[in-house]
């Protein structure tokens, strides 16, 4: 049975605290995002007479707001555009910016340039060839997938473009050789993974679909091949997975997509870097940890050969990253930065190893980095465990000697990854194959959240309810179904700053023709998160769910009690947990 829910406003938690370090932060605080950050310890190959490559330096100019989950590119004078992200969070929750702003590279200075008509993170973002920038997609500030997309002109105004046909967060988009934006997969607004792509033609500032890809993805890289090919790599869920370790190639003349080769290892939040000599370099991200090859933070590479259509193993880094930034060097080496990290590293394709740099200056991931015309590196906000970065800094290494530097990791000809089996290209798997370090599951055509929920009716397990506080509020445990009143609260596992307490305001529908629909309102964790609807589809029978962080909210009906008071029966979950 598959249920239709109508989307729902949800808002993640971050707890704020007050910012009690000396160092160059915004006044907010954040909570870890719950991501495991399992660092492996640096092991060098080689420290004769080494000295660690380049370093890095705050810059003295700060951002008007904190940032962490934003977008910037490069404008037509050389000039940098920054828009959108997280900051600091108010008494409903973290805050979405639609706030952007210009960096004169050559002055430092930071200047206010108008806000979006949306605000929005997680989206895509694009220098386009006529001068504008676009945006497009991402979370906005319900913290619900967003089918907007608006663009910016130089005089600093934001104007709505064409809407996307899906809705899309932590898609992956890049510009094709012609000018157009291909924008592919993302989570939607019913918390499914997309298997669309479409292209945006700033001729027509329209969005149009274009072919699809073989399997579902979110939170995946796309890089543009040197031939004009697109290939996507990897995604998947950034928690619990599944993972996955496909790739596929997309060519924009046929607009079609057809498998390449398999990485050794799933990845989801990796970065994927274009080198000079055409090949793509896989870094980092989470996955499952293989024993003896690598954690679940990952610290291996793999490089992926257009001539092959094959993946092979690179040097492994001297730490686990995951929530990284690459950078492409000048000299054709690549920078990575971050990951709750305050290290970098320099890949070095000729000798295919890592080598250490100086320190950052701040701990950051969930950050920007783009290399500028003098061929520095600029890194750009994000977070550290507890703050919201407002600050950039800048990496500066010339005359790169790879005798002369400090290599760390583990080289490609000893990597682990080559005790594993080269896998078979994606379109050799069996749909519902799900091997040991990642899934190829495919998706179902049709998404459905109480398949998706792993619940149904057999697995609820009524309880009597401990009756607390002044509304007569009811607690039971997680997975226990309570029958609530207007105005009673259901709390679940309890109702304190550990629980989930859903208290139920209004019946809004129960008909054959609309279905049944309540409304309730939210609070996790001590913070109040909003109403929200809950609802079963016309014809359907109970339960209907929808997900709100790591929880899921049931609704398996409504009827009146012995009063002739309108209730409703209402259960919070965890998938797993009953």
């Amino acid at each position: 049975m598959t249920i239709k829910i109508n989307p729902a406003l949800l808002i993640f938690t971050l707890i704020f605290l007050i910012n009690c370090s000396g160092s160059e932060t915004n006044e907010s605080a954040v909570s870890d995002s719950g991501s495991e950050f399992v660092i492996s310890t640096p092991t060098p190959f080689s420290t004769v007479d080494c000295e660690p490559y380049g370093a890095f330096t705050l810059l003295e100019e700060k951002m008007f707001n904190e940032r962490q989950r934003h977008g910037w590119v490069t404008l037509s004078d050389g000039q940098i555009l920054l828009a959108g992200g997280r900051g600091k969070g108010g008494p409903r929750g973290p805050r979405v910016f639609p706030h952007s702003e210009t960096f004169n590279v050559n002055t430092g200075q930071w200047t206010e340039s108008g806000d979006m008509i949306t605000e929005r993170q997680d989206f895509a973002m694009f220098s386009l060839n006529d001068g504008r920038a676009l945006v497009a997609g991402g979370q906005d500030i319900q913290m619900e997938a967003t089918k907007g997309s608006e663009v910016w002109d130089e005089s600093g105004n934001w104007t709505k473009a064409g809407k996307l046909n899906d809705s899309r967060e932590r898609g992956a988009g890049v510009q094709l050789n012609d000018g157009r934006v291909l924008y592919t997969g993302g989570k939607n607004d019913r918390l499914g993974d997309n298997s669309s792509t479409e292209i945006f033609d700033p001729s027509t500032n329209e969005w149009e679909l274009s072919g699809e890809m073989n399997q579902k993805r979110s939170i995946h890289t796309a890089t543009v091949l040197k031939d004009g090919r697109v290939i996507v790599i990897g995604g998947g869920k950034h928690r619990e997975g599944p993972y996955y370790s496909s790739a596929e190639v997309y060519d924009p003349d046929t607009e079609t997509w057809e498998y390449t080769g398999s990485m050794r290892l799933a990845r989801v939040q990796h970065t994927a870097t274009l080198l000079d000599d055409g090949r793509v370099l896989v870094i980092g991200g989470v996955g499952e940890a293989v024993k003896d090859v690598d954690t679940s933070t990952r610290a291996s590479a793999e490089i992926w050969d257009p001539a092959t259509g094959e993946f092979e193993p690179a040097a492994s880094m001297g730490d686990a990253r995951t929530e990284h930034e690459a950078t492409l060097l000048s000299d054709g080496r690549v920078l990575v930065t971050g990951g709750l990290l305050p290290r970098a590293e320099i890949y070095d394709p000729d000798t295919d190893a890592w080598y250490s740099t100086g320190p950052m200056i701040e701990t950051r991931y969930r950050h920007l980095a783009m290399k500028l015309a003098d061929g520095s590196v600029i890194l750009n906000g994000g977070q550290d465990k507890k703050y919201v970065h407002i600050t950039s800094e800048q990496f500066n290494g010339t005359g790169f000697d790879a005798s002369k530097a400090c290599a760390v990791g583990i080289k490609g000809t000893d990597s682990p990854l080559l005790t594993l089996d080269t896998p078979s290209a994606g379109e050799a798997a069996e749909e519902e194959e799900l091997n040991k370090f990642g899934s190829v599951e495919a998706h179902s055509a049709r998404f459905s959240e109480l398949e998706e929920s792993g619940l149904s009716e057999s697995d609820l397990v009524f309880a009597d309810p401990v009756v607390a506080g002044p509304d007569d509020d009811v607690v039971v445990p997680l997975g226990t179904p309570a029958t609530i009143r207007i105005g009673q609260g259901l709390g679940s596992p309890s109702m304190d700053a550990n629980g989930t307490l859903v208290r139920f305001k209004e019946l809004i529908a129960n008909s054959d023709e609309e279905g049944v629909i309540v409304r309730v309102n939210l609070r996790s964790s001590g913070w109040d998160m909003g109403d929200m609807d809950l609802s079963i589809a016309p014809g359907e029978s109970g339960p209907g769910v929808t997900s709100f962080t790591r929880v899921w909210l049931g609704l398996l009906g409504v009827s009146t009690n012995e009063a002739g008071e309108t209730t409703a029966t209402i259960v919070v979950f965890e998938p797993g947990k009953k």
